[in-house]
């Protein structure tokens, strides 16, 4: 069986021996000679400076933008929020650790997580807490539950898209895959039968664009596909919630300021 490939160029400027103009290469050959031919053709064109191998080259994505910035609580005085000395660390700052940010837009579910960064989470009990309180992970991703404390704890969701009810004696260990996303409205909320203070929140989600902060309070998402997007905020434990509308331009880095009050409080 034979192959027969046709291939042109109009410009050769930068090739060796003054060639330009116009060539029409006819390769007819085996498959295994064809395959060598179209090698060495290549290579000729991308080690010689000249822009065939350019041409030659599949046609890759636009490159992404980034997406970046940080929280803050800017207290009010009038209003004083009781969770303020928990979560905001830099009083004179005021940013605010434990927040949940991310992205929401519909073609977001179309892209893969970078290589290597599917992870397995960890919670654990102790002293009478989830620790941490608040995590964020993608869909297909796993959660194990362990319990540090000399004491029977339990960990349960009645959350549409995982549900669960498990005994754990002092260090047990309970694995739970989180197949379902439920982005920023639907958050797992976990807590203890045998002690009701005890509460936590998973928040699953189907791309890869989301972060929660620590107590520098900022937050950075790499390779967003250029487009307008919601950037959403929330803080569970604190009821606060914030959204704003953004448009990434490839190559370009948007920074954005979160600012928060009590006028944000609009959880239930």
């Amino acid at each position: 069986m034979h192959w027969i490939i046709v291939w042109r160029r109009q410009s050769f400027t930068g090739w060796p021996l003054g060639l330009w103009g116009e060539m029409v290469e006819v390769l007819s050959r085996s498959a295994d000679g064809m395959h060598l031919r179209i090698l060495i053709l290549i290579a000729a064109a991308a080690c010689c400076g000249g822009t065939a191998a350019d041409d030659l080259a599949p046609v890759t994505a636009t490159a992404g933008g980034v997406v970046e910035g940080r929280v803050v609580y800017e207290a009010d005085s009038a209003r004083p929020w009781r969770y303020r000395r928990y979560y905001v660390k830099h009083r004179k700052s005021g940013e605010l650790a434990e927040a949940v940010v991310a992205l929401r837009g519909r073609t977001l579910k179309s892209v893969p997580s970078p290589p290597g960064t599917k992870m397995d989470h960890k919670i654990d009990q102790f002293n009478f807490q989830f620790v941490p309180e608040t995590t964020a992970i993608r869909a297909g991703e796993s959660i194990t539950f362990s319990n540090s404390d000399m004491t029977t704890h339990n960990v349960k969701s009645a959350a549409s898209i995982a549900t669960f009810n498990v005994n754990m004696q002092t260090d047990d260990e309970y694995t739970h895959e989180f197949e379902r996303a439920g982005g920023m409205r639907s958050p797992v909320t976990l807590g203890c039968v045998y002690h009701g203070g005890m509460r936590a929140w998973v928040y699953v989600f189907d791309h890869p664009f989301f972060a929660v902060t620590g107590e520098n309070g900022r937050f950075r998402f790499e390779d967003v596909p250029p487009g307008r997007y919601t950037l959403e905020m929330v803080h569970p434990a604190g009821k606060l919630r914030w959204k704003e509308t953004v448009v990434v331009k490839a190559g370009e880095t948007m920074a954005v300021e979160v600012r928060l009050s009590p006028d944000q409080k609009t959880l239930q």
